[in-house]
């Protein structure tokens, strides 16, 4: 049953990007029952057409060029979704609720937005955040704040549980276990990790693109680019150890990963560094350093079996992105019933 209510997603980023936490989440809310609306700024991948709708099964979930006026499609209350770059767009339309979703802390490579956070906590009425870490930020402040962690697109991932047709692209591994890695490759990854990694396994990492480019060299690894997020299931079921070797920055104690996630949908075993917010799921990730990387990775891939797969599966299924919506959905509709909020001026 469809909501009495818009969810419209202000210009950030493009929607053919990396698949990340506000695509996922607006088709979720869609999928929910709500009319969203996503405006693409189309500054890195060019939109055919200027209003459409990447779900047949989804009408209430349409993508338009930032040209595009999406009062028309408005129905009911409208809600704007923002990220912490987006507090403008506040400020230049008439609603009944803006929402802040804050899902990086102001730190090393986003310190720039220290100064952003706290005047979109007072542009916003409700504040949802993606990590435990960015929780506290917040309601150290005295903001009130939901804990909203990003979650699984369970039903794209787990056919790769099992072999997909194989990407040419992929290196030939003679016979050994492949480890692998998608999604931005830059100054957070831990290339020491990684080569001590590829000392022993073949490592592919697939993510290069025109914003995350940084160069990793070492024989046994293979670097590619940005897939489709319609292909990267056909990659991820070649992994046999599925990689998030990030740096232990004080930005990454807030980083909620959404490939982690994704990795477990299908199954896979995950080796990863010891990140704050991935502590909760120490019998579902293998830990390590560049000091022990190599020989973890091995003791993942020894370890895997089929219950495991069950149970990390098993996990990703219960902690959707549609039941996330479900969460969202629901303090939205009673922040609404508190009452509106003045018009911008």
């Amino acid at each position: 049953m469809g909501l009495d209510l818009t969810i419209v997603y202000p210009p950030a980023i493009d929607y053919q990007f990396m698949h990340q936490r506000p695509q996922q989440m607006m088709k979720a809310l869609a999928q929910a029952g709500a009319n969203v609306v996503f405006i693409n700024p189309a500054d890195l991948f060019p939109q055919e057409t200027p209003v459409y709708h990447p779900f047949p099964e989804l009408p209430n979930f349409t993508v338009i060029h930032r040209s595009v006026d999406f009062k028309p499609l408005v129905k009911g209350k409208l809600v704007f979704w923002c990220a912490v770059n987006q507090g403008w767009f506040i400020d230049c339309y008439d609603h009944d609720l803006a929402i802040f979703d804050s899902c990086d802390l102001a730190a090393g490579e986003f310190s720039a937005w220290s100064g952003i956070i706290p005047v979109m906590e007072k542009k916003t009425q409700l504040t949802f955040a993606s990590s435990g870490a960015i929780f506290r930020e917040h309601t150290s402040r005295g903001v009130p704040t939901v804990l909203l962690s990003n979650g699984a697109d369970f039903d794209h991932f787990k056919p790769a549980a099992g072999r997909l047709p194989r990407p040419a692209d992929l290196p030939d591994t003679g016979g050994r276990p492949l480890v692998g890695y998608y999604g931005a490759i830059y100054t957070w990854l831990d290339a020491e990790m990684v080569y001590r990694i590829a000392d022993c396994f073949p490592v592919v990492l697939i993510g290069s693109n025109q914003l995350y480019n940084r160069s990793i060299e070492h024989p046994n690894v293979t670097l590619l680019g940005m897939k489709p997020y319609r292909e990267l299931p056909a990659y991820l079921s070649w992994f046999d150890a599925a990689l998030i070797p990030f740096l232990l920055t004080e930005m990454i104690a807030g980083c909620d990963p959404v490939k982690f996630y994704e990795y477990i949908s299908a199954g896979k075993p995950v080796v990863a560094s010891n990140m704050q917010e991935l502590g909760k799921f120490r019998n579902l990730v293998y830990f390590a350093d560049a000091g022990n990387a190599a020989e973890t990775v091995a003791k993942a891939i020894e370890e895997n079996h089929e219950m495991k797969v069950r149970m990390r599966q098993r996990y990703a299924f219960k902690n959707s992105w549609t039941s996330r919506a479900k969460v969202a959905l629901a303090h939205i509709l009673n922040r609404l019933e508190k009452g509106g909020v003045y018009p911008a001026r």
